[in-house]
């Protein structure tokens, strides 16, 4: 590895993290981070105004070219709840939502404690469709339980991408020894482009990892006034990037148009209560 390592790593360190989009006198909240006792990392959506969405477990082919399409209708089903992303130490991977859907959209991806890399990319198109960090709670602050971090993005961004990168802080370099990162750092991905990251990570004192989350603008993504799409739950690197090598991830596409349709063509996830899970008690009039 080039570079030295860092001298120490400096983070947000707290059990939940919201990460909020800024753009002109607009503050809108993108997603949350939430980081568990065992270990394991979450990341919520909460805030998108779209609750219909496809959840997909997608293959990538093996064409043996570098770009190709993958559909994520294949090992897709629908729901109309807005969806939590689950990845634990041993790198179980999935989509969920505590009493609302079946967690049935999951893989095996990456143990955390060998992870070292990209880890997901959110991308938003239509921040009017995020809710408005209004209040005195998501100001722009640090705290052990919940933290509030912004996003500067320009006023001409069509769409914009987040990228997450789970690092070992043992393998992060810097171009001075003795030099101390974080918790803003730049990044240089392996096109050598640039960007402005913060980083985050577990307030236990046993964590060596932290999450170096970027965000930046893209051009537009497509016609959709609206669009929040999610990639996570990689392979391992060498697969995802040998074209020759079947590669698989999850995904999410919110808000899925024809969702009746494509409802009855893939079938959902939303759990629906039996009448025998539903109980009352009746008390007749005195």
């Amino acid at each position: 590895m080039q570079g030295f390592p860092a001298k120490s790593v400096a983070a947000v360190r707290s059990h939940r993290v919201v990460c909020v989009v800024k753009v002109n006198e607009l503050r809108a909240k993108a997603f949350q981070i939430g980081f568990e006792k065992d270990g394991s990392l979450f990341i919520h959506f909460p805030y998108f105004q779209h609750r219909t969405g496809l959840l997909s477990s997608s293959e990538i082919p093996a064409t043996g070219e570098r770009g190709a399409d993958v559909n994520m209708e294949h090992g897709g089903k629908v729901t109309s709840h807005r969806v939590k992303y689950s990845h634990h130490p041993d790198g179980r991977a999935h989509f969920s939502q505590d009493g609302k859907i079946f967690t049935a959209i999951k893989r095996q991806s990456i143990p955390l404690d060998t992870q070292n890399g990209h880890m997901f990319t959110l991308y938003i198109q239509g921040l009017n469709a995020l809710d408005c960090a209004k209040t005195a709670k998501d100001a722009e602050g640090i705290s052990l339980n919940r933290s509030v971090i912004d996003f500067q993005i320009e006023p001409t961004a069509e769409a914009i991408k987040f990228v997450g990168r789970w690092l070992d802080v043992n393998k992060i370099r810097v171009s001075e020894p003795n030099a101390t990162v974080g918790p803003r750092h730049t990044m240089v991905d392996p096109d050598g482009v640039r960007s402005h990251a913060i980083l985050v990570a577990s307030p236990r004192a046993d964590a060596r990892h932290v999450l170096a989350i970027a965000c930046v603008a893209i051009p537009r993504l497509g016609p959709d006034v609206e669009m929040f799409l999610f990639h996570g739950g990689f392979d391992a690197p060498e697969t995802m990037t040998d074209p020759t090598k079947e590669a698989g991830f999850l995904a999410f596409l919110y808000p899925l148009s024809e969702a009746a349709n494509v409802r009855e063509r893939l079938g959902s996830v939303d759990y629906v209560p039996k009448p025998s899970d539903v109980t009352f008690s009746f008390y007749p009039k005195k």
